[in-house]
Formats: C-alpha cells, sequence, structure tokens
C-alpha cells in the first residue's frame, strides 16, 4: 500500500500507530497469553505464561523481537496518544501478571507474604535483560541465563 493509501485508511501516523499496537497487542495475547490458559491455574499457569513470553521475543519472524518494548523506550518520554496505548498494554500486561502471581499465592505455590508487585517488577526486569542480550548483543546464552533468574526468582517466592 502506498504512503497516500495509508493516510486515506488511517487519517494520521498516529491513528497508524495506535492500531499497530493494538493488533500486536492482540497478536502477542493470543500467542503468549492464551495457550498458557490450558495450563493448570497456579505456578504451572505462570511458568507457560513466561516461557510464552520469552519465545515472543526469540521468534525469528519477529523483527526486533517484542516491539511493543521497543515502543516502551522510544515513547518513554513523550506524551500523547501513541505512548497511552502502548501504557494501557504495559498496564494490561502487568496486571495480568500480578493476577497469575496472586493465583499462585492463593493456591499455595508461593508463600503468603509474597509482594506481587515485587515480583512482577523483577520479573519484568528479567524479561528486558533477556530481550536486550537475545536481541541487541545477539549472546547464545541469554536463554539460560534468563530461564535460570526465573528460576530464582521462583524459588525465593515459594513458600519457606
Amino acid at each position: 500500500m502506498s504512503k497516500s493509501g495509508l493516510f486515506a485508511h488511517f487519517k494520521s501516523i498516529e491513528q497508524l500507530h495506535r492500531e499497530l499496537i493494538k493488533h500486536i497487542g492482540s497478536v502477542f495475547r493470543s500467542e503468549v497469553v492464551s495457550p498458557a490458559l490450558t495450563v493448570a491455574e497456579g505456578l504451572p499457569r505462570l511458568e507457560a505464561t513466561i516461557a510464552n513470553w520469552l519465545t515472543w521475543a526469540s521468534r525469528p519472524t519477529a523483527l526486533g523481537g517484542a516491539p511493543l518494548l521497543a515502543g516502551f523506550f522510544e515513547f518513554d518520554d513523550r506524551e500523547g496518544s501513541v505512548r497511552d496505548s502502548l501504557l494501557e498494554e504495559g498496564i494490561r500486561w502487568c496486571t495480568h501478571l500480578r493476577q497469575l502471581v496472586t493465583q499462585a499465592i492463593a493456591m499455595d505455590d508461593f508463600r503468603q507474604d509474597l509482594d506481587a508487585e515485587q515480583f512482577v517488577f523483577e520479573l519484568c526486569g528479567i524479561y528486558f535483560s533477556f530481550h536486550v542480550s537475545e536481541r541487541f548483543m545477539r549472546d547464545s546464552g541469554s536463554r539460560g541465563f534468563a530461564t535460570l533468574a526465573v528460576e530464582e526468582l521462583i524459588k525465593r517466592a515459594r513458600r519457606r
């Protein structure tokens, strides 16, 4: 499609960005979230979600790995509707992760005093490091490092 055809359909570059973000979020949920919903609740579902998430960034067909993450960095200091759309997707994802952690706590997979917010913060830090290591540094050991870091995070979260 030509540039004029894109603008005729989307009216603005911001609208195009918002629609792309919405589409990427939908694909992300179908490839990362939905398959994990077939796994038993609690820790097994959380682990399946994390595995799917790491795979999402590693897909050879994924130019740039995690396009929403790239958008987070590109639009972090800008105001506007594109940033708002990215923020909405980010909040949706973190909320989902917190729900999975809370579910694992409720099922006694994790200790009762676990701070789900802190767990998700650390988990996202692992993912961001993995993404940079995997996609930018092209470190062949990045998946192993990320897997080990997640295992250690889960070990700390388990009942004492």
